[in-house]
Protein backbone atom coordinates (compact mmCIF):
# COMPACT_ATOMS: atom_id res chain seq x y z
CA UNK A 1 0.00 0.00 0.00
CA UNK A 2 1.24 3.71 -0.31
CA UNK A 3 0.27 6.55 1.56
CA UNK A 4 -2.31 7.73 -0.47
CA UNK A 5 -3.96 4.62 0.38
CA UNK A 6 -4.28 5.89 4.05
CA UNK A 7 -4.44 9.77 4.05
CA UNK A 8 -7.43 11.73 4.08
CA UNK A 9 -7.87 13.38 0.39
CA UNK A 10 -9.58 16.18 2.15
CA UNK A 11 -6.50 18.34 3.79
CA UNK A 12 -9.44 21.08 4.81
CA UNK A 13 -11.09 18.69 6.68
CA UNK A 14 -7.99 17.27 7.92
CA UNK A 15 -6.65 21.02 9.16
CA UNK A 16 -10.41 21.45 10.73
CA UNK A 17 -10.21 18.40 12.88
CA UNK A 18 -6.55 19.24 14.24
CA UNK A 19 -7.74 22.97 15.37
CA UNK A 20 -11.01 22.33 16.66
CA UNK A 21 -9.70 19.85 18.98
CA UNK A 22 -6.65 21.28 19.73
CA UNK A 23 -8.50 24.28 20.20
CA UNK A 24 -10.72 23.44 22.99
CA UNK A 25 -7.29 21.50 24.69
CA UNK A 26 -6.16 24.61 24.80
CA UNK A 27 -9.05 26.81 26.26
CA UNK A 28 -9.18 23.86 29.18
CA UNK A 29 -5.18 24.81 29.30
CA UNK A 30 -5.61 28.12 29.63
CA UNK A 31 -8.63 28.53 31.99
CA UNK A 32 -6.89 26.07 34.15
CA UNK A 33 -3.46 27.81 34.03
CA UNK A 34 -4.84 30.61 36.51
CA UNK A 35 -6.26 28.28 38.92
CA UNK A 36 -2.44 26.79 39.38
CA UNK A 37 -1.00 28.92 42.28
CA UNK A 38 1.32 26.05 43.69
CA UNK A 39 2.94 23.23 43.43
CA UNK A 40 0.09 21.19 44.33
CA UNK A 41 -2.01 22.93 41.64
CA UNK A 42 0.33 22.15 39.36
CA UNK A 43 1.26 18.37 39.99
CA UNK A 44 -1.65 17.13 41.81
CA UNK A 45 -4.71 19.51 40.83
CA UNK A 46 -5.06 20.56 44.48
CA UNK A 47 -5.98 17.35 45.12
CA UNK A 48 -9.64 18.47 44.30
CA UNK A 49 -10.78 16.05 41.51
CA UNK A 50 -14.29 13.78 42.06
CA UNK A 51 -14.46 9.98 41.04
CA UNK A 52 -16.73 10.29 37.95
CA UNK A 53 -14.12 13.21 36.38
CA UNK A 54 -11.08 11.03 37.50
CA UNK A 55 -12.13 7.63 36.11
CA UNK A 56 -12.36 9.11 32.92
CA UNK A 57 -8.75 11.17 33.09
CA UNK A 58 -7.44 7.75 34.65
CA UNK A 59 -9.05 5.75 31.57
CA UNK A 60 -8.05 8.22 29.14
CA UNK A 61 -4.16 8.14 30.40
CA UNK A 62 -4.57 4.19 30.57
CA UNK A 63 -5.40 3.85 27.12
CA UNK A 64 -3.44 5.76 25.07
CA UNK A 65 -2.24 5.71 20.67
CA UNK A 66 -1.75 2.17 21.45
CA UNK A 67 -5.24 1.13 21.91
CA UNK A 68 -6.30 2.74 18.85
CA UNK A 69 -3.51 1.56 16.89
CA UNK A 70 -0.55 -0.58 17.81
CA UNK A 71 -2.69 -3.47 19.51
CA UNK A 72 -4.87 -3.12 16.75
CA UNK A 73 -1.99 -3.77 14.54
CA UNK A 74 -0.47 -6.76 16.67
CA UNK A 75 -4.21 -8.68 16.10
CA UNK A 76 -3.78 -7.69 12.47
CA UNK A 77 -0.38 -8.72 12.32
CA UNK A 78 0.35 -11.63 14.46
CA UNK A 79 -3.46 -12.71 14.73
CA UNK A 80 -3.40 -12.97 18.42
CA UNK A 81 -6.30 -13.11 20.50
CA UNK A 82 -5.59 -10.10 22.42
CA UNK A 83 -8.52 -10.40 24.63
CA UNK A 84 -6.69 -12.31 27.59
CA UNK A 85 -4.31 -9.22 27.63
CA UNK A 86 -7.37 -6.76 28.46
CA UNK A 87 -8.02 -8.88 31.29
CA UNK A 88 -4.19 -8.13 32.83
CA UNK A 89 -4.76 -4.82 31.98
CA UNK A 90 -7.84 -3.86 33.65
CA UNK A 91 -6.71 -5.03 36.80
CA UNK A 92 -4.34 -1.80 37.28
CA UNK A 93 -6.43 0.28 38.56
CA UNK A 94 -7.88 -1.47 40.97
CA UNK A 95 -4.59 -3.29 42.51
CA UNK A 96 -3.23 -0.03 42.36
CA UNK A 97 -5.52 1.71 44.83
CA UNK A 98 -5.57 -1.69 46.81
CA UNK A 99 -1.83 -2.27 47.43
CA UNK A 100 -0.70 1.29 47.33
CA UNK A 101 -2.39 3.82 46.30
CA UNK A 102 -5.20 4.82 49.34
CA UNK A 103 -1.86 4.76 51.70
CA UNK A 104 0.17 7.15 49.40
CA UNK A 105 -3.04 9.50 49.36
CA UNK A 106 -3.70 9.45 53.22
CA UNK A 107 0.59 10.13 53.86
CA UNK A 108 0.31 13.20 51.77
CA UNK A 109 3.33 12.40 48.79
CA UNK A 110 3.04 13.84 45.48
CA UNK A 111 4.44 10.61 43.70
CA UNK A 112 5.76 7.15 44.27
CA UNK A 113 9.20 8.54 44.02
CA UNK A 114 7.99 10.79 46.80
CA UNK A 115 7.34 7.72 48.89
CA UNK A 116 10.91 6.23 48.21
CA UNK A 117 12.63 9.53 49.47
CA UNK A 118 10.40 9.27 52.91
CA UNK A 119 10.74 5.34 53.01
CA UNK A 120 14.26 4.38 52.43
CA UNK A 121 16.00 7.98 51.86
CA UNK A 122 17.59 10.25 48.87
CA UNK A 123 19.90 7.80 46.89
CA UNK A 124 17.16 5.52 46.36
CA UNK A 125 14.69 7.50 45.70
CA UNK A 126 17.61 9.34 42.84
CA UNK A 127 17.43 5.82 41.59
CA UNK A 128 13.82 5.37 41.23
CA UNK A 129 13.53 9.19 39.71
CA UNK A 130 15.95 7.59 36.95
CA UNK A 131 14.56 4.71 36.68
CA UNK A 132 11.09 6.72 36.31
CA UNK A 133 12.05 9.04 33.76
CA UNK A 134 13.50 6.67 31.27
CA UNK A 135 10.30 4.40 31.63
CA UNK A 136 8.32 7.62 31.20
CA UNK A 137 10.39 8.27 28.44
CA UNK A 138 10.08 4.77 26.64
CA UNK A 139 6.38 5.40 27.21
CA UNK A 140 6.20 8.20 25.52
CA UNK A 141 7.70 7.52 22.53
CA UNK A 142 5.27 5.31 21.51
CA UNK A 143 2.63 7.97 22.26
CA UNK A 144 4.84 10.57 20.06
CA UNK A 145 5.47 8.10 17.00
CA UNK A 146 1.57 7.17 16.78
CA UNK A 147 0.13 11.13 16.81
CA UNK A 148 3.03 11.67 14.15
CA UNK A 149 1.61 8.86 12.15
CA UNK A 150 -2.11 10.80 12.91
CA UNK A 151 -0.75 13.35 11.62
CA UNK A 152 0.43 12.01 8.51
CA UNK A 153 -3.22 10.73 7.74
CA UNK A 154 -4.62 14.39 8.33
CA UNK A 155 -2.20 16.52 6.69
CA UNK A 156 -0.64 14.33 4.46
CA UNK A 157 2.79 15.09 5.79
CA UNK A 158 5.56 12.98 5.87
CA UNK A 159 6.90 11.33 9.57
CA UNK A 160 9.39 13.99 10.56
CA UNK A 161 7.44 17.27 10.16
CA UNK A 162 4.62 15.24 11.57
CA UNK A 163 6.42 14.75 14.62
CA UNK A 164 8.06 17.98 15.00
CA UNK A 165 4.32 19.61 14.72
CA UNK A 166 2.27 16.85 17.51
CA UNK A 167 5.32 17.34 19.93
CA UNK A 168 5.40 21.14 20.09
CA UNK A 169 1.18 21.09 19.75
CA UNK A 170 0.91 19.02 22.58
CA UNK A 171 4.13 20.34 24.81
CA UNK A 172 2.33 23.64 24.15
CA UNK A 173 -1.17 22.64 26.05
CA UNK A 174 0.27 20.67 28.45
CA UNK A 175 2.65 23.01 29.64
CA UNK A 176 -0.03 25.45 30.14
CA UNK A 177 -2.51 23.75 31.83
CA UNK A 178 -0.55 21.40 34.24
CA UNK A 179 -2.30 18.97 36.08
CA UNK A 180 -5.90 20.57 36.18
CA UNK A 181 -5.75 21.60 33.04
CA UNK A 182 -4.43 17.91 31.75
CA UNK A 183 -7.32 16.26 34.20
CA UNK A 184 -10.48 17.63 32.61
CA UNK A 185 -8.81 17.79 28.53
CA UNK A 186 -8.52 13.65 30.06
CA UNK A 187 -12.03 13.22 30.95
CA UNK A 188 -12.84 15.49 27.59
CA UNK A 189 -10.79 12.99 25.51
CA UNK A 190 -11.67 9.74 26.92
CA UNK A 191 -15.40 10.84 25.96
CA UNK A 192 -13.87 12.00 22.52
CA UNK A 193 -12.24 8.51 22.16
CA UNK A 194 -15.07 6.14 23.78
CA UNK A 195 -17.70 7.61 20.61
CA UNK A 196 -14.72 7.59 18.37
CA UNK A 197 -14.00 3.72 18.50
CA UNK A 198 -17.57 2.61 19.43
CA UNK A 199 -19.92 4.24 16.73
CA UNK A 200 -18.17 4.08 13.62
CA UNK A 201 -16.73 0.39 14.70
CA UNK A 202 -20.75 -0.40 14.45
CA UNK A 203 -21.11 1.58 11.05
CA UNK A 204 -18.52 -0.73 9.34
CA UNK A 205 -19.66 -3.82 11.15
CA UNK A 206 -22.90 -2.90 9.85
CA UNK A 207 -21.16 -2.62 6.02
CA UNK A 208 -19.70 -5.86 6.50
CA UNK A 209 -23.36 -7.13 7.22
CA UNK A 210 -22.38 -8.30 10.63
CA UNK A 211 -26.16 -8.52 12.69
CA UNK A 212 -24.46 -7.65 16.38
CA UNK A 213 -23.36 -4.28 14.61
CA UNK A 214 -25.73 -2.42 17.07
CA UNK A 215 -23.54 -3.81 20.18
CA UNK A 216 -19.93 -3.32 18.64
CA UNK A 217 -17.33 -4.28 21.15
CA UNK A 218 -18.94 -8.04 21.14
CA UNK A 219 -21.01 -7.48 17.46
CA UNK A 220 -18.28 -9.18 15.46
CA UNK A 221 -19.79 -12.93 16.04
CA UNK A 222 -21.22 -12.91 12.47
CA UNK A 223 -17.47 -12.75 10.75
CA UNK A 224 -16.01 -15.75 12.56
CA UNK A 225 -16.79 -18.67 9.96
CA UNK A 226 -15.60 -17.00 7.20
CA UNK A 227 -12.47 -15.76 9.01
CA UNK A 228 -11.63 -19.15 9.89
CA UNK A 229 -12.26 -20.57 6.26
CA UNK A 230 -9.42 -18.19 5.44
CA UNK A 231 -7.14 -18.02 8.36
CA UNK A 232 -7.76 -21.49 10.24
CA UNK A 233 -5.36 -21.09 12.91
CA UNK A 234 -6.43 -17.56 13.86
CA UNK A 235 -7.80 -18.62 17.21
CA UNK A 236 -4.66 -20.60 18.05
CA UNK A 237 -2.68 -20.23 20.95
CA UNK A 238 0.60 -18.79 19.35
CA UNK A 239 2.65 -18.84 22.57
CA UNK A 240 3.70 -21.55 24.73
CA UNK A 241 1.75 -21.19 28.23
CA UNK A 242 4.49 -19.24 29.95
CA UNK A 243 4.25 -16.41 27.78
CA UNK A 244 0.42 -15.59 28.93
CA UNK A 245 2.14 -15.68 32.70
CA UNK A 246 4.30 -13.53 31.29
CA UNK A 247 2.21 -10.97 30.12
CA UNK A 248 0.97 -11.09 33.63
CA UNK A 249 3.96 -10.55 34.92
CA UNK A 250 5.26 -7.89 33.01
CA UNK A 251 1.50 -5.87 32.40
CA UNK A 252 0.05 -5.80 35.86
CA UNK A 253 2.92 -5.49 37.87
CA UNK A 254 4.45 -3.19 35.44
CA UNK A 255 1.19 -1.04 35.37
CA UNK A 256 1.31 -1.04 39.23
CA UNK A 257 4.70 1.19 39.09
CA UNK A 258 3.43 3.93 36.58
CA UNK A 259 3.16 7.38 37.91
CA UNK A 260 1.12 8.46 36.12
CA UNK A 261 -2.08 6.51 36.94
CA UNK A 262 -0.58 6.73 40.83
CA UNK A 263 -0.85 10.83 40.31
CA UNK A 264 -4.53 9.84 39.53
CA UNK A 265 -5.23 8.43 42.45
CA UNK A 266 -3.29 11.04 44.38
CA UNK A 267 -5.28 13.96 42.65
CA UNK A 268 -9.11 12.32 44.07
CA UNK A 269 -10.27 14.66 46.76
CA UNK A 270 -10.62 11.93 49.22
CA UNK A 271 -9.62 8.46 49.68
CA UNK A 272 -13.27 7.35 49.09
CA UNK A 273 -13.45 9.02 46.02
CA UNK A 274 -10.34 7.58 45.15
CA UNK A 275 -11.75 4.30 46.04
CA UNK A 276 -15.18 5.27 44.05
CA UNK A 277 -12.67 5.88 40.99
CA UNK A 278 -12.28 1.63 40.91
CA UNK A 279 -15.33 0.91 39.02
CA UNK A 280 -15.83 3.38 37.12
CA UNK A 281 -12.76 3.09 35.20
CA UNK A 282 -13.42 -0.58 34.50
CA UNK A 283 -16.66 0.26 32.76
CA UNK A 284 -14.71 2.65 30.80
CA UNK A 285 -11.43 0.94 30.16
CA UNK A 286 -13.68 -2.78 29.63
CA UNK A 287 -15.83 -0.80 27.00
CA UNK A 288 -12.95 0.54 25.22
CA UNK A 289 -10.80 -2.35 25.33
CA UNK A 290 -13.64 -4.80 23.89
CA UNK A 291 -14.29 -2.42 20.69
CA UNK A 292 -10.29 -2.26 20.35
CA UNK A 293 -10.39 -6.07 20.18
CA UNK A 294 -13.61 -5.79 18.03
CA UNK A 295 -11.88 -3.75 15.98
CA UNK A 296 -8.94 -5.56 15.42
CA UNK A 297 -10.59 -9.11 14.41
CA UNK A 298 -12.41 -6.19 11.62
CA UNK A 299 -9.43 -5.95 10.33
CA UNK A 300 -7.87 -8.96 9.83
CA UNK A 301 -11.52 -10.40 8.46
CA UNK A 302 -11.42 -7.47 5.93
CA UNK A 303 -7.65 -7.75 4.47
CA UNK A 304 -8.15 -11.60 4.70
CA UNK A 305 -11.29 -10.89 2.02
CA UNK A 306 -9.36 -8.78 -0.16
CA UNK A 307 -6.33 -10.97 0.09
CA UNK A 308 -4.14 -7.85 1.04
CA UNK A 309 -0.84 -8.33 3.72
CA UNK A 310 -0.07 -5.41 5.34
CA UNK A 311 3.42 -3.84 6.30
CA UNK A 312 4.46 -3.18 10.26
CA UNK A 313 3.76 0.51 8.66
CA UNK A 314 0.48 0.30 7.49
CA UNK A 315 -1.13 -2.10 9.83
CA UNK A 316 -0.85 0.90 12.64
CA UNK A 317 -3.05 2.59 10.78
CA UNK A 318 -5.75 -0.52 10.13
CA UNK A 319 -8.04 1.43 12.36
CA UNK A 320 -7.81 3.92 9.99
CA UNK A 321 -7.71 2.46 7.25
CA UNK A 322 -11.10 0.35 7.99
CA UNK A 323 -13.02 3.61 8.73
CA UNK A 324 -11.63 5.18 5.20
CA UNK A 325 -12.66 2.14 3.50
CA UNK A 326 -16.23 1.82 5.24
CA UNK A 327 -17.17 5.39 6.12
CA UNK A 328 -17.94 8.61 5.05
CA UNK A 329 -14.45 11.09 5.33
CA UNK A 330 -15.48 12.94 7.72
CA UNK A 331 -16.70 9.84 10.06
CA UNK A 332 -12.58 9.02 9.40
CA UNK A 333 -11.92 12.67 10.58
CA UNK A 334 -13.63 11.92 13.80
CA UNK A 335 -12.20 8.67 14.45
CA UNK A 336 -9.01 10.45 13.78
CA UNK A 337 -9.84 12.91 16.60
CA UNK A 338 -10.02 10.07 18.89
CA UNK A 339 -6.95 8.90 17.93
CA UNK A 340 -5.65 12.20 18.89
CA UNK A 341 -7.49 11.98 21.86
CA UNK A 342 -5.63 8.47 23.05
CA UNK A 343 -2.15 9.88 22.47
CA UNK A 344 -2.28 13.57 23.85
CA UNK A 345 -4.48 12.56 27.05
CA UNK A 346 -1.27 9.65 27.78
CA UNK A 347 1.43 12.70 26.69
CA UNK A 348 0.01 14.72 29.04
CA UNK A 349 -0.32 12.35 32.06
CA UNK A 350 3.44 10.95 31.28
CA UNK A 351 4.69 14.81 31.25
CA UNK A 352 3.10 15.54 34.03
CA UNK A 353 4.91 12.61 35.75
CA UNK A 354 8.31 13.90 34.07
CA UNK A 355 7.85 16.80 35.95
CA UNK A 356 6.86 15.52 38.91
CA UNK A 357 9.90 13.61 39.10
CA UNK A 358 12.45 16.57 38.08
CA UNK A 359 10.60 19.23 39.64
CA UNK A 360 9.55 17.83 43.13
CA UNK A 361 11.31 14.45 43.83
CA UNK A 362 14.54 15.90 41.92
CA UNK A 363 14.84 19.60 42.67
CA UNK A 364 13.10 19.74 45.38
CA UNK A 365 15.20 17.05 47.15
CA UNK A 366 18.60 18.82 46.24
CA UNK A 367 17.22 22.34 47.01
CA UNK A 368 14.05 21.89 49.94
CA UNK A 369 13.87 25.43 50.82
CA UNK A 370 12.93 26.52 47.08
CA UNK A 371 10.12 29.58 47.15
CA UNK A 372 7.10 28.44 45.91
CA UNK A 373 7.29 30.22 42.48
CA UNK A 374 10.47 28.90 42.22
CA UNK A 375 9.08 25.61 42.29
CA UNK A 376 6.68 26.07 39.68
CA UNK A 377 8.93 27.86 37.11
CA UNK A 378 11.28 24.31 37.80
CA UNK A 379 8.30 22.50 36.54
CA UNK A 380 7.44 24.17 33.93
CA UNK A 381 10.91 23.61 32.36
CA UNK A 382 10.93 19.76 32.98
CA UNK A 383 7.35 19.75 31.52
CA UNK A 384 9.01 21.46 28.17
CA UNK A 385 12.28 20.00 28.39
CA UNK A 386 10.29 16.10 28.56
CA UNK A 387 8.55 16.98 25.10
CA UNK A 388 11.70 18.16 23.72
CA UNK A 389 13.80 15.09 24.75
CA UNK A 390 10.93 12.84 23.63
CA UNK A 391 11.05 14.79 20.12
CA UNK A 392 14.09 13.77 19.38
CA UNK A 393 14.09 9.74 20.86
CA UNK A 394 11.12 9.43 18.53
CA UNK A 395 12.93 10.76 15.25
CA UNK A 396 14.41 6.99 14.81
CA UNK A 397 11.41 5.06 15.84
CA UNK A 398 10.95 1.04 16.28
CA UNK A 399 8.75 -0.59 13.76
CA UNK A 400 6.09 -1.16 15.74
CA UNK A 401 4.65 2.18 18.03
CA UNK A 402 3.68 -0.62 20.78
CA UNK A 403 8.00 -1.66 21.45
CA UNK A 404 8.82 0.94 23.65
CA UNK A 405 5.31 1.25 25.49
CA UNK A 406 5.63 -2.74 26.72
CA UNK A 407 9.05 -2.73 27.08
CA UNK A 408 8.70 0.45 29.30
CA UNK A 409 6.38 -1.89 31.54
CA UNK A 410 8.77 -4.81 32.11
CA UNK A 411 11.47 -2.64 33.55
CA UNK A 412 8.55 -1.12 35.73
CA UNK A 413 7.48 -4.31 36.97
CA UNK A 414 11.06 -5.08 37.75
CA UNK A 415 12.64 -2.00 39.29
CA UNK A 416 9.69 0.06 40.62
CA UNK A 417 6.96 -2.05 41.87
CA UNK A 418 9.11 -4.61 44.11
CA UNK A 419 10.32 -1.40 46.29
CA UNK A 420 6.69 0.30 46.49
CA UNK A 421 4.52 -2.44 47.17
CA UNK A 422 6.80 -4.22 49.59
CA UNK A 423 8.04 -1.26 51.17
CA UNK A 424 4.00 -0.43 51.83
CA UNK A 425 2.76 -3.65 53.08
CA UNK A 426 6.42 -4.56 55.34
CA UNK A 427 8.94 -2.54 57.82
CA UNK A 428 11.36 -4.96 57.15
CA UNK A 429 12.35 -3.97 53.96
CA UNK A 430 14.85 -1.90 53.97
CA UNK A 431 17.56 0.67 51.76
CA UNK A 432 19.92 -2.01 51.22
CA UNK A 433 17.25 -3.97 49.79
CA UNK A 434 14.79 -1.50 47.64
CA UNK A 435 18.15 0.00 46.20
CA UNK A 436 20.28 -3.62 45.92
CA UNK A 437 17.57 -4.95 44.75
CA UNK A 438 15.87 -2.31 42.14
CA UNK A 439 19.49 -1.20 40.16
CA UNK A 440 19.99 -5.16 39.99
CA UNK A 441 17.01 -6.46 38.47
CA UNK A 442 17.02 -3.18 36.47
CA UNK A 443 19.98 -3.48 35.36
CA UNK A 444 19.42 -7.23 34.22
CA UNK A 445 16.28 -6.16 32.83
CA UNK A 446 18.30 -3.91 29.91
CA UNK A 447 21.05 -6.51 29.75
CA UNK A 448 19.02 -9.06 28.85
CA UNK A 449 16.87 -7.41 26.57
CA UNK A 450 17.70 -7.61 22.47
CA UNK A 451 18.50 -3.99 22.87
CA UNK A 452 22.22 -4.44 24.39
CA UNK A 453 24.05 -7.83 23.97
CA UNK A 454 21.46 -9.19 21.31
CA UNK A 455 23.66 -12.88 21.47
CA UNK A 456 22.61 -12.80 25.50
CA UNK A 457 19.02 -11.56 24.96
CA UNK A 458 15.90 -13.96 26.24
CA UNK A 459 13.70 -15.72 23.60
CA UNK A 460 13.76 -14.27 20.64
CA UNK A 461 11.34 -12.18 18.03
CA UNK A 462 8.64 -9.97 19.27
CA UNK A 463 7.81 -12.09 22.49
CA UNK A 464 12.10 -10.74 23.78
CA UNK A 465 11.60 -7.14 21.59
CA UNK A 466 8.18 -6.39 23.72
CA UNK A 467 10.58 -7.94 26.86
CA UNK A 468 7.26 -9.81 27.85
CA UNK A 469 10.40 -13.27 27.95
CA UNK A 470 12.96 -10.91 30.13
CA UNK A 471 9.85 -9.92 32.39
CA UNK A 472 9.87 -13.54 33.87
CA UNK A 473 13.46 -13.57 34.79
CA UNK A 474 13.80 -9.81 36.12
CA UNK A 475 10.59 -9.43 37.84
CA UNK A 476 10.98 -12.56 40.26
CA UNK A 477 14.72 -11.44 40.60
CA UNK A 478 13.49 -8.07 41.88
CA UNK A 479 10.79 -9.31 44.33
CA UNK A 480 13.92 -11.65 45.65
CA UNK A 481 16.70 -9.60 45.72
CA UNK A 482 14.65 -6.91 47.52
CA UNK A 483 13.33 -9.58 50.17
CA UNK A 484 16.89 -11.44 50.70
CA UNK A 485 19.43 -7.88 50.59
CA UNK A 486 16.52 -6.15 53.36
CA UNK A 487 16.57 -9.25 55.64
CA UNK A 488 20.65 -10.34 55.34
CA UNK A 489 20.93 -6.20 55.89
CA UNK A 490 19.36 -6.59 59.09
CA UNK A 491 21.83 -9.13 60.27
CA UNK A 492 24.85 -7.78 58.88
CA UNK A 493 23.77 -3.75 59.54
CA UNK A 494 21.69 -4.85 62.56
CA UNK A 495 22.46 -1.05 64.71
CA UNK A 496 21.56 1.21 61.35
CA UNK A 497 18.50 -1.41 60.46
CA UNK A 498 17.52 -1.36 63.57
CA UNK A 499 17.20 2.61 63.71
CA UNK A 500 15.38 2.51 60.44
CA UNK A 501 13.23 -0.25 61.27
CA UNK A 502 11.83 1.77 63.69
CA UNK A 503 11.36 4.56 61.84
CA UNK A 504 9.49 2.60 59.09
CA UNK A 505 7.24 1.52 61.43
CA UNK A 506 5.93 4.96 62.20
CA UNK A 507 5.49 5.38 58.67
CA UNK A 508 4.13 2.50 57.14
CA UNK A 509 1.59 2.09 60.36
CA UNK A 510 0.39 5.71 60.02
CA UNK A 511 0.02 5.47 56.19
CA UNK A 512 -2.16 2.45 56.29
CA UNK A 513 -4.07 4.87 58.91
CA UNK A 514 -3.45 3.72 62.17
CA UNK A 515 -3.17 5.81 65.35
CA UNK A 516 -1.49 3.55 67.64
CA UNK A 517 2.37 2.34 66.57
CA UNK A 518 2.92 -0.88 67.38
CA UNK A 519 5.98 -4.15 66.20
CA UNK A 520 3.01 -6.08 65.43
CA UNK A 521 1.17 -4.89 62.32
CA UNK A 522 3.58 -5.32 58.97
CA UNK A 523 6.71 -6.69 60.55
CA UNK A 524 6.56 -10.58 60.18
CA UNK A 525 9.62 -11.87 57.79
CA UNK A 526 7.80 -15.41 57.23
CA UNK A 527 5.25 -13.80 54.49
CA UNK A 528 8.16 -12.06 52.79
CA UNK A 529 10.03 -15.57 52.37
CA UNK A 530 6.67 -17.09 51.77
CA UNK A 531 6.77 -14.56 49.00
CA UNK A 532 10.73 -15.02 47.78
CA UNK A 533 9.99 -18.35 47.85
CA UNK A 534 6.73 -18.13 45.77
CA UNK A 535 8.93 -16.12 42.70
CA UNK A 536 11.67 -19.41 42.57
CA UNK A 537 9.68 -21.43 40.39
CA UNK A 538 8.38 -18.61 38.34
CA UNK A 539 12.54 -17.38 37.91
CA UNK A 540 13.41 -21.10 37.09
CA UNK A 541 10.59 -21.56 34.59
CA UNK A 542 11.77 -18.17 32.46
CA UNK A 543 15.19 -19.27 32.39
CA UNK A 544 14.39 -22.19 30.24
CA UNK A 545 15.16 -21.48 27.07
CA UNK A 546 12.41 -19.77 24.74
CA UNK A 547 10.95 -22.84 21.47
Amino acid sequence: MTPADWQIQNIWLGLGITFAVFGLYYIVALINNKKTENATDLYLAGRSVGPVINSLAASSTWMSVATFLGVVALIQQLHLPFVFMWIQLILSVPLLVMLYGASLYRMGVFTSVHFVQVRYGRNTAFLAAAWMLLIMLMYMVGQFIGIAKVFEVLLGLPYMPSLILSALVITGYVTIGGMKGATYNDAIQMVIMMIALVVPLGAILKAMGVSGYWFPPLGYGDMTDTLLAQIPTFFDLKYEARFYVALFVSLTIGTLGLPQLAQRVLTSESIKAARRVVPWFCLWVGVMFLATYAMGFAGVYHFALIDTELTPEAADKTTLLLNLAYNPEWVSAFVIAGVLAAGVSTIAGLMIGVATVVGHDIVGVLKPHLPEKSQLRYGYFALAGTGIVSLLVSLNPPAFLVTSIFWAFGLCATAITPMVVLGVWSTRINTWGAFWGSILSGALYILLSPYVFGNFSVGSGLVAALGFSTSLISVPVGFILTIVISLAAEKMKSGEAADERRIAQETVEGMHGWVDVTRQRYDSSQWLMILAALWVPILLWGMVPWQ
